[in-house]
């Protein structure tokens, strides 16, 4: 993308495309085959070994910097271990049933801590957070859906390292002039007129997403809660769930304002669609600010904080810090913690790689509100909903992830009536935790 003022900086271009790189890799998009940095055989070692697992794609030189100053300071051998997610979790699964666990780990997301800390691998927190939070600004300073989504029965299990959010809204300038628009839309009435107006010819106002979690946004600004698992409950109440569903199902069938979604494991499609100039709108999180920007030419485009339903909301993503049961450096692993979540590194990392961050004071300082990208996505960290952490706790997230998914599909894809797939998904998402 070629920026719309071209007197733009050239540090604000670096930060912007920064922040694309960063964003995608925070989105858990694959990366190239890893295995340990240093060819270790796992977690452990001897007394003077700190060993840490770490996901491959934030491995950013801000953080090296402290864990090997950290080292120093300790006289450790620093043994740090970087993975793909999927590879991540395979080892360290096989860590806890061994007994032989590294010393800190990175969290693929908020409830991977509160799953594994239930089933007696990851320790709560409380005892170091009574000693430290105050001082480290835990939970103040923290953005609270982040903080909650960690908590279970009253332990915290992770500490957020990062922090995103799905529902911002990405839409095409030029478009939405040329339909008498000088600003994006910010409520779903208005989004309903814009996508219609801009919807001409080859082009859509809007792209649905074939992916089940890019609907996640629309639900929530409706009050949806997902699950209430201790309760045994799923997308409640019922009546706004049917109403953000039939919205989206409305859009491609109805309002005929998107092209029907191709069933596919890639996301990219309204991306691509948007950046081909054949989309004027579509929903999604910071990864997609990089294919945005490479793919669009001279397209001018911008990005709106979330949607106004019932309420402004998006969902919550971005991974922490938990810290083994059985580690045998806990007490230099929550030190640890405490400087690699500290705010000043925080901007560090956001200024060298556009990482957006879980502290409130991040979010509040002259270098994120000045830039425009970061702004918006810092106005989104706000109004994230949190996971439910007690469908973690019960080991299911994945399987009544799956239903979901069906269920979405039938709704968007093959026009089926939305009470009856959602109903069905209650039914078996209910049956599934019991």
């Amino acid at each position: 993308m070629k920026p719309n003022n071209p007197r733009r900086s050239v540090g604000r271009a670096r930060t912007r495309r920064a922040i694309a790189i960063a964003a995608v890799a925070a989105a858990g998009v694959a990366l190239a085959a890893c295995t340990p940095a240093n060819g270790a055989p796992g977690g452990g070692g001897d007394s003077k070994t700190f060993t840490i697992y770490w996901n491959a794609g934030h491995a950013y030189k801000e953080y090296k910097k402290v864990i090997d100053d950290f080292g120093a300071e300790h006289d450790l051998k620093i043994n740090w271990q970087k993975y793909q997610w999927p590879d991540l979790t395979t080892k360290l699964v096989a860590d806890f049933r061994s007994g032989n666990v590294p010393d800190l780990v990175e969290e693929q997301s908020a409830g991977t801590g509160v799953q594994y800390g239930v089933q007696g691998n990851v320790m709560a927190l409380n005892d170091y957070i009574k000693q430290d939070g105050k001082k480290m600004g835990f939970p103040s300073d923290f953005q609270e859906a982040a903080v909650t989504a960690r908590q279970y029965e009253g332990k915290t299990y992770s500490i957020p390292l990062h922090l995103t959010a799905n529902g911002l809204l990405f839409y095409n300038k030029d478009l939405l002039r040329e339909a008498g628009y000088d600003t994006p839309p910010t409520t779903w009435d208005e989004f309903l007129d814009v996508a219609k107006k801009t919807t001409k010819g080859d082009v859509y106002g809007f792209a649905v997403n074939s992916d089940y979690s890019y609907g996640d946004p629309w639900y929530v600004q409706q009050g949806v809660t997902y699950s209430d698992a201790s309760k045994g409950e799923f997308m409640q109440p019922e009546a706004a769930a049917e109403k953000s569903l039939q919205f989206l199902q409305d859009l491609v069938y109805k309002e005929k304002v998107s092209p029907v979604p191709v069933a596919t494991t890639d996301y990219s499609g309204p991306q691509k669609l948007f950046s081909a100039g054949r989309a004027a709108m579509f929903v999604s999180g910071p990864w997609d600010i990089l294919p945005v920007t490479e793919g669009s030419g001279d397209i001018k485009w911008g990005i709106a904080p979330p949607l106004t339903g019932s309420k402004q909301a998006a969902t919550l993503a971005g991974g922490g810090l938990m810290i083994p049961k059985k580690a045998k450096h806990a007490d230099l692993a929550w030190e640890l913690i405490q400087k690699l979540t500290d705010v000043k590194v925080e901007l560090a990392v956001t200024k060298d790689t556009g990482m957006t961050m879980p502290r409130k004071s991040w979010a509040k300082d002259p270098q994120i509100a000045s830039d425009d990208l970061l702004s918006a996505v810092a106005k989104s960290l706000s109004v994230v909903v949190q996971p439910d952490p007690a469908l973690a706790a019960t080991g299911k997230l994945n399987q009544v992830s799956d239903l979901y998914k069906t269920a979405y599909q039938e709704i968007v894809i093959q026009d089926k009536p939305v009470a009856d797939a959602l109903a069905t998904f209650r039914n078996q998402a209910k049956a599934a935790i019991k």
